[in-house]
């Protein structure tokens, strides 16, 4: 039995899959200290057999088995927290640890190698719009994870465009970062300013149905996004960019990435598509991960 689990800024989800095939999903809010955490795992395993291997995708990034978070207001106790050792000492067996955004980056160019074999991608870029905003990358079909674990964060790097709140100041210590107006957080914060009242990223697009204002706003992230793509395509030259994460898959936020995108000069457009794998690319991307090391680990076992 393979445990995965998707660690997210507001969730944790767990799949157990047997021959690759999940046998059962379950999901719950992402806890807020680190006892708490692990009493969540307890909670999401319970029942289950006990796993030849787990699998972890987790927002923030991982160095030496440990995860700090970018952004510090997403996840507090996410500053060096042991992530690796604990989850060894919970499952006692073999552990692969990945960033979120990354095992997600495997998953859709996985995806596209499958069911869209004459184009697919050999430089893709993910991009994952929820609490915070993620990323990773797939260069030449190989993952991009660095030396730091930093790849792919997409989230902290600046654009021009400005929050419509003028709250600049990103929870990584620099201005202007992209997960600070096009995130989810961002965007409910920008509403709640907005509006006067206490709102969330879903509440606002509802209400962008009917109020300009509120459309202003999640246009005005789209044109975020837009440029973040221009400015990474410049850099890397690629594929396709993949825009995942509830606020990626929100009605009418990818059409509203594409029309920004399409006022870009010619040589920084690349093609937009949202995440075939839905809400659970990382999950996906971190079991094929794993897959992957045990089928190497199997081969090298029989050609000795």
């Amino acid at each position: 039995m393979l445990l995965a689990i998707d660690i997210g800024g507001t969730k944790i989800a767990a799949a157990w899959v047997e021959n690759g095939q999940v046998i059962e999903r379950r999901q719950q809010p992402m806890a807020t200290d680190p006892v708490g955490f692990m009493e969540v795992i307890g909670q999401l395993v319970l029942g289950w057999p006990a796993p030849e291997q787990v699998a972890v995708a987790a927002t923030g990034y991982i160095n030496d088995g440990k995860v700090h978070s970018v952004n510090q207001e997403i996840i507090a106790f996410w500053d060096g927290f042991p992530l690796a050792d604990r989850l060894t000492e919970r499952f006692a067996c073999p552990l692969i640890l990945m960033n979120d955004g990354q095992a997600a980056a495997w998953g859709e160019y996985q995806a596209r190698q499958t069911t869209v074999s004459q184009n697919s991608p050999d430089n893709l870029l993910f991009i994952t719009l929820s609490t915070g905003v993620g990323g990773g990358l797939v260069l030449d079909r190989q993952l991009r994870i660095g030396p730091h674990g930093l790849a792919g964060h997409v989230g902290h790097t600046t654009v021009s465009c400005q929050p419509t709140d003028d709250d600049l100041r990103c929870g990584c210590g620099r201005q202007s970062c992209l997960e600070k107006i096009a995130s989810g957080t961002a965007l409910g914060r920008q509403a709640s300013a907005m509006f006067g009242r206490t709102m969330s990223s879903a509440e606002l697009f509802s209400l962008a149905l009917t109020d300009p204002r509120a459309e202003a706003i999640i246009d005005n992230a789209a044109k975020a996004v837009a440029e973040a793509i221009s400015n990474l395509h410049m850099t890397l030259d690629l594929s396709e960019i993949v825009i995942g994460g509830s606020v990626g898959l929100a009605d009418g936020m990818l059409h509203r990435i594409r029309l920004a995108l399409a006022n870009a000069p010619n040589l920084m457009q690349v093609p937009v598509s949202a995440a075939m794998l839905g809400p659970d690319a990382g999950l996906i991307g971190i079991m094929q991960l794993a897959t992957n090391v045990e089928n190497s680990v199997e081969n090298s076992v029989e050609n000795s």
